[in-house]
């Protein structure tokens, strides 16, 4: 079977842990955008911590660091958190987030980001009321929908993340970080033949994501269909040729010998059968 698509479009101490994560991280599941329009997704677990109920004030430039004009509207404090939040300064975007919201509550592109921001700090419970409220804000976009499923997912709350993306396909049908982040967590449960076709529908919508190709790859490996794993795994390092996930896969599956009865797998076919599947879920 060819791998190909006929259309177009943590704080602890200790060597215990670092062998743990290295096993994790072998394994090639990738989820979360991974999503998704801009998400970045180390969904990292952490002691939560309750949200502060009065934003400590963004600081003033120090002798060292140019001068940036003093935010006073919420699409300045949401431009600053953006920037503090790529930085990587989680406490900054915070509370440049949440000095937005103090003055427009409706302000969607805030809750949304204060959301991955407290995700991304190990406190997706506190993420939970931003990004509800930016859910229903918003009951147009797909994006709200994605990131409450993946505040459920690191929750542990699997069905109700499931159908958060689910909710999500609905709005959006060609959003690949959901079709992603659904498969994924299709893998994570057991369920890899379920995933085979979100997966599939990214992929057909969009080749160039490794991480795409990687959990595809995953799926099909856990199937018993070693030679289109094998294909997927190599599809994601053209990708991306440093995806080391990819590469760890790839060499692993080689040494897996298929059933000869196993049926082949149309990735096509299984796609538009879960864009068929899609539909029956607005009824």
């Amino acid at each position: 079977m060819r791998y190909q698509f006929s259309i177009d479009r943590p704080h602890t101490q200790g060597r215990g842990l670092a062998l743990a994560v290295v096993a994790l991280i072998s394994l090639g599941v990738v989820g979360y955008a991974f999503a998704a329009c801009g998400d970045r997704n180390p969904d990292r677990a952490s002691a939560s911590e309750p949200v502060p109920t009065t934003p400590t004030p963004i600081p003033a430039p120090t002798a060292a660091e140019p001068s940036q004009p003093v935010p006073t509207t919420a699409s300045e404090f949401y431009t600053a958190g953006r920037s503090a939040w790529k930085a990587g300064d989680f406490a900054r975007a915070e509370s440049a987030f949440v000095q937005a919201i103090a003055l427009d509550s409706t302000h969607v592109r805030s809750r949304l980001y204060l959301g991955r921001v407290l995700i991304e700090s190990g406190r997706a419970g506190d993420a939970l009321q931003h990004i509800e409220a930016a859910v229903a804000l918003d009951s147009t976009s797909s994006e709200p929908l994605r990131l409450l499923g993946r505040a459920y997912e690191v929750l542990g709350r699997s069905e109700e993340a499931i159908d958060a993306y689910k909710r999500s396909i609905v709005k959006n049908s060609k959003d690949v970080w959901s079709l992603n982040n659904l498969g994924s967590l299709y893998i994570k449960l057991g369920r890899s033949e379920d995933a085979l076709g979100p997966i599939a529908r990214a992929i057909e919508l969009e080749k160039s994501v490794a991480i795409f190709h990687n959990n595809l790859g995953s799926a099909l490996e856990k199937t018993g269909h070693f030679t289109a794993a094998a294909e997927a795994y190599r599809a994601a390092l053209a990708a991306d040729s440093t995806f080391g996930p990819a590469s760890t896969n790839l060499t692993r599956v080689e040494q897996l010998k298929e059933d000869p009865a196993a049926p082949p797998v149309d990735l096509v076919a299984l796609s538009r059968a879960f864009v068929e599947q899609i539909s029956t879920w607005n009824q």
